[in-house]
């Protein structure tokens, strides 16, 4: 018995050892604002939270575009497409939940929630009348928060959420997220690996996968509260929406593919077209979930077409 107790005790200092080890600390906010803000960005106050956005381009242009990024990701997404629209207003956020705005006070992540934020943020820029683009998370809120809002006065979708995924998502980022008990351990234990995995499953070409990019990623969501924010969303299961609604959207909407994207089918796009009434749809060869980052031209170059 003595024997049993004592083997249990090393094996669980080691344990214990293994995990001060291997733990991955947050990262204190005002070193990743030093790193992550530039001289346009701004922090605003909205629902208990100080959120983190830029706003950049001619402040003439009478209808900007609201950029939404997806989940685990920040305003920064939108980096290399923003410099190549220097003739756009171009708002950007880090939603709730990630980025430097961090997580909401109250851990809620509807799309009604983050829809008010959007709301608070455009009127309080002076905005009237705006364009939203999306992508993935960002995409699905694109289309709900236009629904309602006659001052949106089109769409851009790039690679969406909305429509069910009945299989099994391949990204080994959200399949640890959703993974009880291994969930929780991920929230103490981040290794950088997991995001460069995590990311060359979301390009259609891993090796555009930067070691600045994953950097970013690893560092931002090491903010104070950014891996229980994930948690909860993904505990919680993806919102599900009612897409007939689509087809209520008689605005223009651009609808964007990476025919390589591995997280959300691109058989989804012709979901959306098929709803959506007034639909253009772009389909991308070699290209995975965020188009917008991997070959920024080509993204800004139908932006810029079907705008005019």
């Amino acid at each position: 018995m003595k024997k049993t107790l004592s083997v249990l005790f090393i094996l669980a200092a080691l344990l214990a050892l293994l995990f001060l080890l291997l733990r991955t600390p947050d990262l204190p906010l005002d070193e990743l604002k030093q790193r992550y803000t530039n001289a346009s960005s701004q922090f605003m106050p909205i629902a208990g939270m100080e959120v983190h956005y830029r706003d950049e381009g001619p402040r003439t242009d009478s209808l900007p575009i609201l950029l939404l990024h997806g989940t685990a990701s920040s305003l920064h997404t939108w980096d290399s497409l923003v410099a190549l629209l220097p003739q756009k207003r171009c708002i950007r956020l880090d939603l709730p939940g990630y980025g430097l705005t961090g997580p909401h006070p109250q851990g809620d992540y509807r799309s009604s929630t983050y829809s008010l934020v959007f709301d608070t943020l455009l009127q309080r820029l002076g905005v009237e009348q705006c364009i939203v683009a999306g992508n993935s998370l960002g995409g699905f809120l694109t289309w709900t928060y236009a629904l309602d809002r006659p001052q949106v006065k089109g769409i851009v979708l790039v690679d969406p959420g909305g429509f069910t995924n009945a299989a099994a998502p391949s990204n080994i980022g959200f399949v640890l997220a959703k993974t009880p008990g291994v969930n929780r351990l991920v929230k103490y234990i981040t290794p950088r690996s997991l995001f460069r995995k995590s990311l060359e499953q979301s390009y259609g070409n891993p090796q555009r996968v930067t070691d600045e990019l994953v950097q970013r990623h690893y560092e931002l969501t090491l903010r104070p509260g950014n891996r229980q924010a994930i948690l909860d969303r993904f505990s919680k299961g993806f919102e599900v929406a009612d897409t007939n609604r689509l087809r209520e959207l008689s605005i223009p909407a651009l609808v964007l593919w990476g025919d390589r994207d591995r997280i959300i089918p691109p058989s989804h796009a012709r979901l959306f077209t098929g709803y959506l009434p007034q639909a253009t749809l772009v389909v991308y060869p070699g290209l995975g979930h965020v188009p917008m980052e991997e070959k920024p031209e080509r993204v800004a170059a139908e932006m810029n077409k079907w705008m005019k």
